[in-house]
C-alpha cells in the first residue's frame, strides 16, 4: 500500500513562504559576523522599542517569577530581571548566527564531562539534556567540535524555505545535524547507531501527565527526552550553560542519569534532572526562560511542593542595579 502523499501546497503559500525568506536571508545577511557587545547592545535598544510588543511577554515573566519566589522579589526586581531574561533570550537564538565566540573564552567543567568523551569513544549513544538558560548555542559549538556524531532535535520552522536558511546558518556555526522534533525514528536511529543528540529539556507540554518538583512547584514536563533515554537505553547527561560579566562563557556537565524501566523511572530521571538544573537556574535567573509558561491554569501543575529560596546574590545585584 502506497504511503500517504503530502497535500499540495496552494502557490499563494509558497509565495508568501518564499517572500518571508527573502526578509530571513537579509536579516542573516547582517547578523552574520557580527560580535557578541555588537549584537546585545542592539538588542537592547530594539528591547526599548519594542516593549509594547513584547508586554505579554513581559508579564508573563514576572508571573512565573513571583509564582517561584514569591516576596523574595520585589516588584522592581522581578520586572528587571524579566527584561534580562528576554534580551538573553534573544541572544542565545542570535549566537548560533553571528561570529562564534573563541572557544578559549568559554571554561568547561562537570563530573560528567569525561564520561561523556569516554561513552561516545566507546560508539555508545547518548542524550544531551539541555535547557534553555544563557547560552546554549556556544555549548553546542563547543560540543560539536568534538563530538563528530552531533545531532540537534528542533522545532522545525513553519515555513520550509525559511527552516532551511536557518539550519544552513547555524551548521556555519555548528557542525552537527538537524532532527526534527516530531521524527522519532530518526533520533532512535541515531541513538542505536552510537549517535548523540542534543535535546531541550524544560519544555511544557499539555499531552503528558508526567509531573516533576521543578523550582518547588509541580510542573508538567514533556517526556521526550526521558522516554527517548528508556526506550534506546542511552544515558540522560544534564548540561547547563551560562554567559559571566567578565565576558566569560561557562558549559557545566553532570554526571550521567541511566533509565530504568516504567513509568516510575520515567519520573525519577525527570526528577534528578529537575534538582540538577536547579541550582543553575538560581544562580543566573536573569538567563532563564522565564517567558515560557510553564504552569497553567487546568493542567495540574503550580502547587507549592516545597520552598525555594531568592536568587543567587549575584542575580540581586544586578535586579537593583537596573539596565
Amino acid at each position: 500500500m502506497a504511503g500517504r502523499q503530502p497535500r499540495p501546497v496552494p502557490i499563494q503559500q509558497r509565495l508568501r513562504w518564499q517572500l518571508e525568506a527573502s526578509g530571513v536571508r537579509l536579516i542573516l545577511a547582517v547578523l552574520r559576523g557580527r560580535s557578541h557587545p555588537t549584537v546585545l547592545s542592539g538588542l537592547r535598544w530594539a528591547h526599548r522599542l519594542a516593549r509594547p510588543w513584547l508586554a505579554k511577554r513581559q508579564a508573563t515573566a514576572c508571573r512565573n517569577l513571583e509564582r517561584v519566589y514569591g516576596e523574595h522579589l520585589s516588584t522592581s526586581q522581578r520586572q528587571e530581571i524579566a527584561e534580562r531574561s528576554i534580551d538573553s533570550f534573544f541572544l542565545s537564538c542570535l549566537e548560533s548566527i553571528i561570529r562564534p565566540v573563541d572557544s578559549t573564552q568559554l571554561t568547561v567543567e562537570g563530573e560528567g564531562l569525561e564520561e561523556l568523551f569516554r561513552l561516545h569513544r566507546q560508539g555508545q549513544g547518548v542524550i544531551v539534556g539541555s535547557l534553555h538558560l544563557g547560552c546554549w548555542d556556544l555549548a553546542l559549538r563547543w560540543l560539536s567540535e568534538r563530538i563528530d556524531t552531533l545531532s540537534v532535535i528542533y522545532r522545525p520552522a513553519r515555513n520550509p524555505y525559511s527552516d532551511r536558511l536557518l539550519n544552513q546558518a547555524r551548521s556555519a556555526n555548528s557542525h552537527c545535524e538537524w532532527i526534527s522534533q516530531f521524527d522519532a525514528r530518526a533520533m532512535l536511529r541515531s541513538l542505536r547507531q552510537g549517535g548523540s543528540l542534543v535535546m531541550m529539556t524544560d519544555l511544557y507540554s499539555r499531552r503528558s501527565a508526567l509531573q516533576a518538583d521543578f523550582l518547588g512547584l509541580r510542573t508538567n514536563f514533556a517526556k521526550g527526552p526521558a522516554a527517548l533515554s528508556q526506550t534506546s537505553g542511552c544515558p540522560l547527561f544534564p548540561v547547563a550553560h551560562v554567559r559571566e560579566a567578565n565576558g566569560r562563557f561557562r558549559l557545566i556537565c553532570g554526571a550521567p542519569l541511566w533509565p530504568g524501566n516504567g513509568p516510575a523511572a520515567l519520573a525519577a530521571q525527570i526528577g534528578a534532572l529537575a534538582r540538577w538544573q536547579e541550582p543553575w537556574i538560581q544562580g543566573y535567573a536573569e538567563q532563564y526562560y522565564w517567558i515560557n509558561r510553564r504552569w497553567r491554569a487546568g493542567d495540574g501543575s503550580g502547587e507549592r511542593l516545597r520552598p525555594v529560596g531568592p536568587p543567587a546574590a549575584r542575580v540581586l545585584k544586578l535586579a537593583a542595579a537596573g539596565p
